[in-house]
């Protein structure tokens, strides 16, 4: 989805949907991974929550706002958008990480009322958004209407699962509501490939899962690389640090997945945008 332009490195303001159709696997990990790799390459994100879990919200120890998520819902304009926006406990020297906290109030908006019925409103209050390079949409784990309004915003859409049976299940499941918003409220959407996370390589099963997702989808759906399974991401989320802020050899294995990942986030954006 078009944005303003602005004279930066990327051109516009990239939006990004980050979902599941399952708990447990890690998206809001994700979601904050690549936030924290934007700014370390010195670049302005902005973290929407649009899960009513509010575990992004919580592990960016957001300061209270006047707004939240719910409330641009509500009034969807770039007043209330920009009145929503607070800063975060992340400090990077490169970049930054804002937030739209989320909200318990959200659950009132994930009803699904048909297609007919679906009006977009966080695209229109993203329309005319300044000052940042990435956005990136933390969806709750449902394909209820708060994650088809985070489609409905976006440029691409990433999908998180793990090494699972169900997972494997859930991320087709994800990809054909991608391709359906795409085609009826959405034509600049694309797809941007399934994240598969916590990784254990040594293991047989997630082996055999990873292999799995690549003969359902392709080669070229599938991110590399993975993100490994660290201990040090779940410390970094206890204590509510990026994890490029941990300092420990896993720490820096799942920071440079985060930033290759995040390269080939903005790489896509910009070919998509050449093609255009």
């Amino acid at each position: 989805m078009r944005r303003a332009v602005r004279p930066d490195t990327l051109g516009h303001v990239i939006s990004i949907s980050v979902l599941s159709l399952k708990g447990g696997v890690g998206k809001t990990s994700v979601a904050l991974g690549l936030a924290g790799a934007a700014a370390k390459r010195g670049l302005a994100a902005l973290v929407i929550d649009l899960d009513p879990q509010g575990n992004a919200t919580s592990i960016l120890q957001a300061r209270h706002g006047r707004s939240h998520a719910a409330a641009v819902l509500a009034h969807p304009t770039i007043e209330v958008l920009q009145g929503a926006i607070t800063k975060t406990a992340w400090t990077f020297k490169e970049g930054r990480v804002d937030v739209v906290g989320s909200d318990p109030e959200l659950i009132r908006y994930d009803a699904w009322t048909g297609k007919r019925g679906f009006a977009p409103k966080l695209a229109r209050a993203m329309r005319r958004l300044e000052g940042y390079d990435v956005v990136i949409i933390d969806c709750p784990p449902s394909l209820g209407a708060l994650t088809r309004e985070a489609l409905a915003a976006s440029d691409l859409a990433v999908v998180v699962t793990t090494p699972s049976y169900f997972g494997a299940q859930g991320a087709e499941r994800a990809i054909d509501e991608i391709k359906e918003i795409r085609a009826t409220v959405n034509p600049g959407l694309r797809f941007a490939g399934i994240i598969v996370n916590r990784l254990r390589e040594k293991t047989e099963e997630h082996r055999y899962r990873k292999r799995e997702l690549i003969a359902i989808h392709g080669p070229g759906a599938i991110l590399k690389p993975a993100v490994p399974e660290r201990v040090a991401l779940q410390q970094a989320e206890s204590t509510g640090e990026p994890i490029s802020a941990v300092k420990s050899a896993g720490a820096r294995d799942v920071a440079k997945v985060f930033d290759k990942q995040m390269a080939r986030l903005i790489r896509m954006a910009r070919d998509a945008d050449a093609s255009e």
